[in-house]
């Protein structure tokens, strides 16, 4: 982790922006160093966003499991098909004072729970039905799947060494396979088709069901991202200049995303069957699956009334209208993308005058704090999922963090000279390594042939400097993992303790699942065995640093917050990485290894990121009565697709004939601003800090007080959880006076000093301070240098444009169309973004695109004199 690292891309469906979510991202220090995220936002891995739950059909009848059931639902059910519901008490920022999961036992409530049952988002979401005799795990679920997973990381892949990177959208995967599973129901023959040792299937079982489309979206997710891995092989090959074999690199991939899902079994009878751990986040993906399907869920003409009438045109017009804008999206990325390049990055300082150092530093997006600076593309608008973020719980604390560092807090402190922070030239955000003389640090210079530091070379070069603002991302990285343990523990205190008194034999959703045999234990066992038995091999032969005893610490250390954590991710929907604290351990225990720190960081967090993906992901199958045992499959199909898709590309675009390994190394500078590595870069600063230098040598000087990050992100959200108590008093002792409304009426609207005092105190005693999430903020504030500047202004008027103006001034569109929109500008940007590589490795290699004005020969955004 160097600063703020990338977002480790995330396997779990839930990773990706779903209608009505925000994007889950797990921030706890910066994990990829942080998707998704995920990423990958990891990314940025796992966002710590809001996720409103939309309340699904009513009406529905519990039933015997094995039974199949039609759901019954009233005609209000069939009014709309709309996505856009009213937002539950989930996540950062929120509190939710009666959360308990209802006991239900023979389908009736349990006696005296009656309110609670009421304002259960489970019940309300969830129908208590099932059709065991629906097909799932089919033929169409493995060939559509496998397509869109290979589309997927081949784009995830692809971005990754880009500047931005929006995610491959999964309802453009919910979207696009609906009808292609529709159609190939229609046009497949129902041949049985027996295979050697694995038995028999029918090519076409049925119509296309629910339980297929979920195991589809599954699938396409768990691979459709980078490997965390990855970035071991790019940063072993482009700055240590080692080349492991195929044989090894995929092995590399494939156990670290798959080793977690071993684990797994051992957190199924704690986080998946009792009903308290909800999983706020898979109550979404639920709600969205029986809205496109209706209650039947079997896609058929007459199986649900949701799927005829106003809600089949809706659906079609959603349709037509994700296909115009997602052709449109396709053919105006190139402009930014190859034509007009100009138009990713308007830096207007620059463009007024570029000759002023100034004026570049302050109005870059790639390299300065991007102020009055601006995106007409759509891979850096779409980065930060402006579309689909909640503003005020989610968009307005990211965009706060991001923005008061980078235009007041970072240009202050350069222009006051902080830290000599004008020596280290136009690059004030760099994830870059310095001598003292503020030139670039020759990492190779002080490292043995082996790639350990070399301690008498060492002495004579040391210490390694950052730029003052990338050592501050240290600083906030250790920020968002304390304030993310704050945060939790305050705001969602009471739902962990009601989590672990739930009773698991009364929930209806158990007694359904009977129908469905569970994961067989020996299926985790082999996954554990074969997946730790190659880790072994893998270390021991090959030059990853890492000593087995070392690689059995990282898993061991997984194992040991794997259920706590997990109860923190299915009662908040927080997700806590072990980045920081692998990359601690691993920079103490093993000092002078970089190659070493980051393969301990990764099977340690990778370890327990993938065996809560897997949980997530068995949780929503319980939700929406998937077979367990496919669930299983499906993910893990996904996730070795998607390792090998990776690897593939990885390969491709570090091959010199390619043209890109030049930007990516550093050696040459990309005039478009669109190759420059930065995730890779900033990887690679984490293996020196933490790996060959150590924390214990890193931190110390005037880096040691970034250590008082921790105690900032502790005491951080006390406040908010303060004034929320004291005030949410006030407002009880206010609205209980017999006149108060005419006393605030008179402070609000009177003339002078007092009327101005009402409307103030007003203001402070009605804020929402529930709705203020310290690690958002925090996160937005440390997310450069892993994403450039340039985000920042765009981002923010499409979000507000999108999360508050059209949601309040068109709620109709909005429920309608916005997460739509949202997908067919990331599928299009995406799918651009493919074209455009292969092109360019090509066609474009033997014909260039001409050089003019908005596609400058020495810097796209102008900001280089002469450009």
């Amino acid at each position: 982790m160097a600063g703020y690292e990338p977002i480790p891309q995330r396997s779990s469906l839930e990773r990706l922006p779903l209608p009505g979510t925000g994007t889950r991202q797990t921030v706890a220090g910066g994990a990829r160093g942080a998707t998704a995220g995920s990423s990958r936002h990891d990314e940025l891995d796992e966002a710590i966003a809001l996720t409103p739950l939309t309340p699904g059909q009513s009406g529905l009848k519990a039933s015997s499991a094995k039974q199949p059931v039609k759901a019954e639902h009233s005609d209000d059910d069939d009014d709309d098909d709309d996505l856009e519901l009213p937002e539950l008490s989930y996540g950062l920022g929120q509190e939710e004072e009666d959360s308990v999961p209802l006991r239900r036992s023979g389908g009736k409530r349990s006696e005296g729970k009656d309110e609670l049952d009421d304002d259960n988002p489970v019940r309300k979401v969830v129908p208590e039905t099932d059709d065991p005799t629906l097909p799932s795990l089919t033929f169409r679920v493995v060939l559509i799947g496998s397509l869109l997973c290979v589309l997927g990381a081949a784009v995830a892949q692809t971005f990754f060494y880009k500047s931005n990177s929006p995610s491959f959208s999964s309802y453009f995967v919910i979207l696009v396979s609906l009808p292609t599973g529709r159609w190939l129901a229609r046009v497949l023959p129902p041949r049985i088709v027996r295979v050697p040792f694995l038995g028999s299937f029918s090519l076409n079982p049925g119509p296309f069901s629910i339980k297929e489309h979920l195991l589809i979206a599954v699938l396409v997710s768990s691979g459709a991202s980078s490997s965390y891995a990855s970035d071991i092989l790019n940063i072993q090959e482009l700055f240590f200049h080692q080349r492991m074999s195929t044989l090894a690199s995929l092995t590399l991939l494939i156990t670290t995303q798959v080793l977690g899902f071993g684990f797994a079994g051992l957190a199924q009878n704690a986080l998946v069957k009792p009903p308290s751990m909800i999983f706020p986040s898979t109550l979404v993906t639920t709600s969205l699956f029986y809205t496109l399907h209706g209650a039947g869920g079997d896609g058929s003409a007459g199986a649900s009334a949701a799927v005829s009438g106003a809600s089949a045109l809706n659906m079609r017009a959603r349709l037509r209208f994700f296909t115009l804008v997602f052709t449109a999206t396709v053919l105006y990325q190139f402009f930014p993308s190859l034509i007009f390049p100009t138009l990713s990055s308007i830096a207007v300082l620059c463009l007024v005058d570029n000759s002023s150092r100034a004026f570049r530093v302050m109005s870059s997006g790639f390299h300065g704090f991007g102020i009055l600076n601006f995106s007409l593309d759509w891979t850096a608008v779409g980065s930060s999922g402006p579309l689909y973020q909640p503003w005020v719980c989610s968009a307005l604390n990211f965009y706060s963090g991001i923005g008061i560092t980078m235009y007041i807090i970072t240009p202050i402190l350069y222009f006051c000279n902080f830290w000599d922070y004008q020596s280290y030239g136009e690059t004030p955000i760099s994830a870059g390594l310095f001598t003292t003389n503020f030139t670039k640090f020759d990492v190779s210079s002080v490292l043995t042939p082996e790639n350990t530091l070399d301690q008498t070379k060492w002495s004579k070069k040391r210490p390694i400097l950052l730029t003052p603002f990338f050592a501050f991302t240290y600083g906030i990285s250790f920020a968002i993992l304390t304030s993310m343990v704050s945060h939790v523990i305050l705001w969602h205190w009471k739902d962990m303790k009601r989590a672990m008194r739930s009773n698991v034999s009364e929930d209806i959703h158990n007694c359904l699942m009977l129908a469905y045999e569970p994961v067989p234990k020996s299926w985790y066992i082999v996954t554990v065995s074969l997946s730790l038995g190659a880790s072994v091999l893998l270390v021991m032969f090959s030059p990853l640093q890492l000593p087995v005893w070392a690689l059995l610490l990282s898993v061991a250390i997984a194992l040991l917050f794997l259920l706590p954590v997990g109860v923190i991710k299915a009662t908040s929907d927080t997700s806590i990485g072990l980045n920081v604290i692998t990359e601690f351990v691993a920079g103490y225990l093993m000092p002078g290894r970089p190659i070493a720190n980051v393969a301990f960081k990764c099977y340690g967090y990778m370890t327990m990121s993938q065996a809560l993906d897997l949980v997530t992901d068995l949780k929503l199958g319980h939700y929406m009565k998937v077979p367990p045992k496919h669930m299983f499959v499906a993910q893990t199909l996904g996730t070795v697709i998607g390792c090998i898709v990776n690897y593939i590309v990885l390969r491709i675009v570090l091959d010199p004939a390619s043209g890109y390994r030049k930007f990516l190394d550093g050696s040459e500078i990309d005039p478009t601003g669109q190759w420059d590595g930065r995730k890779v870069n900033i990887f690679y600063s984490a293996s020196v800090i933490w790996g060959a230098v150590g924390p214990a040598e890193f931190f110390s000087g005037k880096y040691r007080q970034l250590y008082y990050g921790f105690v900032l992100g502790a005491l951080a959200p006390v406040g908010p959880w303060m004034l929320h108590r004291f005030f949410s008093k006030r407002r009880s002792q206010r609205r209980s006076r017999p006149h108060a409304g005419a006393t605030g009426s008179l402070h609000s609207g009177g003339i002078g000093t007092r009327g101005v005092l009402g409307k103030v105190s007003d203001f402070v005693t009605d804020f929402p301070y529930d709705r203020i999430a310290w690690p958002i903020i925090f996160h937005g504030a440390g997310a450069p240098p892993q994403i450039p500047t340039n985000i920042i202004t765009s981002g923010f008027i499409a979000a507000y444009m999108s999360q508050s103006w059209a949601r309040r001034k068109h709620p109709g569109w909005f429920a309608k169309y916005n997460y739509v929109l949202s997908a067919a500008l990331d599928a299009g940007a995406s799918i651009n973004a493919l074209v455009v590589f292969l092109l360019s490795v090509t066609l474009l290699k033997y014909t260039p695109i001409p050089h003019w004005a908005g596609n400058p020969v020495l810097d796209s955004e102008h900001c280089k004199p002469g450009s």
